[in-house]
């Protein structure tokens, strides 16, 4: 049963200006699970926000089941009050939250017989209510997003802001609707939690359309994609990879198509030109014959009129655009990554423990030249804590780290570098010992382009400025890369960019990521903590 049918919208931000999407039209099905794709800055957010009816389109129509009820996870929660996290996911069912917390006034005056009167009435009507099951619900979904007890008792001004976020993810898939809008709900997930998230969508019965850059999340959790690309809408029906091949199938067709109208188009010029040329010969008459010039004018203006014909039947054929085709990624030179030791990293008996809790213990392990090492775990077992201390910017309790020689570290922070904001992607790469044309070449290898290299760094989104510190990185000299998390907040093409980019690189690279497609793309062996 149809929920919501959008057809033919479009969406601009000022009237003057090219909408940033057009002819829009798909219809969202009780139970489906669709994934919303595309490049930042293509319009998914405003998208759900169309339609949430936060903002109005351009044109077009959306019909809405009677009485739908659509929930949304925002990308940042803003929730930071003095309400404990347990509760504040609770209150995703508002009557039960507020049931709750009559209880809870009640139960410190039961010894007066209005209270305890008052205080039974709700406990029937609560049970009635089903208020002990959403507990339970309560509980189980904020054990599965990776909650511990202490967690669930801090207020939420305390959380972190990944916290918070998972939070608000707990709290909305807590809340009563029809259609789940969900803004990149893997982020600050681990590889453990996102699986957990992607059976319980599963089992929700709501329909659900999921933003996401996440591509095993859209490969295990989703059964359409929907994509905007440059402003077109594509419907595909299937998961990830299904997506993936269908989008190479409909590229090379588009390609045939507007190759196949350019030979007919030339083809018909050609037969054009011959019979012109036909026609300026018939025009003169041969050798010894008394020129008749009405005979042999109007023998010419046939030809050259079938030549005309021939040319505008072809011209009268509806013109196919050229198709789009992004500039791949260059072989890349590093030049200035000197070569290291047979053995660039020795880590023997390495300990380290935080609040308590042992985050690794006797960790031995060597990194060998040229070796890509992933290091993957759940949230809070110490893998940016490890590669602090192989950086000698943390301390271990126990153990040792020793560098080869020759060595060179490089480290791209999770939380972004202190770059300069003032300064341009080409001023802060130019910096380096690295030429302008391989700094612009890197640059446009992770989808920084054009004017792009020449903005202050301050305009740009995050996904951005962690390519900007990438490149940097590349560029540095650096033979031993320690990077984390280095696809937060890039789209889909450019973490495939960063792969690309990545797997030319000629030094060491140890990385933490969830990505499982990063992890498949570059890394030789897992280390799991």
């Amino acid at each position: 049963m149809s929920l919501l049918a959008v057809s033919d919208i479009s969406f601009t931000f000022s009237s003057p200006s090219e909408p940033l999407f057009r002819g829009v039209t798909f219809e969202i099905n009780a139970g489906d699970r669709i994934g919303l794709i595309g490049p930042n800055g293509s319009g998914k957010t405003t998208l759900l926000s169309i339609l949430e009816r936060r903002l109005d389109t351009l044109s077009g129509q959306i019909a809405r089941r009677n009485g739908l009820r659509i929930i949304h996870v925002p990308q940042q929660c803003a929730a930071r009050g003095d309400e404990r996290l347990r509760e504040y996911v609770f209150a995703s069912n508002r009557t039960l939250g507020g049931m709750r917390r009559e209880m809870s006034a009640l139960e410190t005056d039961l010894r007066r017989s209005d209270c305890a009167t008052r205080f039974a009435t709700l406990v029937d009507l609560y049970h009635e209510k089903q208020g002990f099951r959403h507990e339970a619900e309560t509980e189980r979904v904020l054990d599965g997003l990776g909650f511990d007890a202490r967690e669930k008792s801090l207020p939420m001004a305390l959380l972190s802001s990944g916290q918070r976020a998972r939070a608000e993810l707990a709290r909305i898939l807590l809340t009563p609707g029809d259609l789940l809008l969900l803004d990149e709900p893997t982020n600050h997930l681990d590889l453990q939690t996102r699986r957990w998230l992607e059976e319980y969508l599963s089992q929700l019965d709501i329909a659900c359309l999921m933003v996401s850059h996440d591509r095993a999340f859209l490969n295990n959790a989703v059964e359409r994609i929907f994509e905007i690309r440059r402003g077109i809408f594509s419907v595909f029906e299937g998961n990830y990879d299904f997506y993936r091949a269908q989008r190479v199938l409909r590229q090379r067709q588009e390609w045939e198509r507007f190759e196949a109208q350019q030979r007919r188009l030339a083809a018909a010029r050609q037969a054009s030109e011959r019979r012109m040329t036909v026609a300026r010969k018939v025009a003169a008459a041969p050798a010894g014959i008394r020129p008749n010039k009405d005979f042999y004018g109007h023998k010419a203006a046939k030809v050259a009129r079938t030549a005309r014909i021939l040319l505008e039947r072809a011209q009268r054929e509806p013109a196919i655009s050229k198709p789009w085709q992004d500039t791949p990624i260059p072989a890349l030179d590093f030049p200035n990554v000197q070569r290291a030791s047979d053995v660039v990293l020795r880590v023997e008996g390495l300990s380290k423990a935080y609040g308590g809790k042992d985050l690794f213990k006797g960790l031995t392990f060597s990194l060998r030249r040229g070796e890509r090492r992933a290091v993957v775990g759940p949230n809070g077992c110490g893998k940016t804590t490890l590669l602090r201390i192989l950086l000698g910017l943390a301390s271990p309790d126990q153990g040792a780290v020793d560098q080869g020689h020759g060595v060179h570290l490089g480290y791209y922070a999770q939380e972004g570098e202190n770059l300069d904001a003032e300064r341009s992607p080409l001023e802060l790469c130019r910096s380096v010992e690295c030429g302008e044309t391989l700094v612009r070449t890197v640059l446009a290898c992770l989808k920084v382009r054009g004017e792009q290299v020449m903005r202050p760094l301050e305009t740009m989104s995050m996904g951005e400025r962690g390519k900007i510190a990438l490149a940097r990185l590349l560029l540095s000299g650096a033979n031993l890369l320690l990077l984390d998390e280095p696809t937060n907040h890039l789209d889909i093409e450019a973490r495939e960019a960063v792969e690309e980019t990545l797997s030319q690189y000629p030094g060491t690279l140890m990385f933490v990521s969830h990505d499982e497609y990063l992890i498949d793309a570059l890394a030789d062996e897992t280390l799991h903590l």
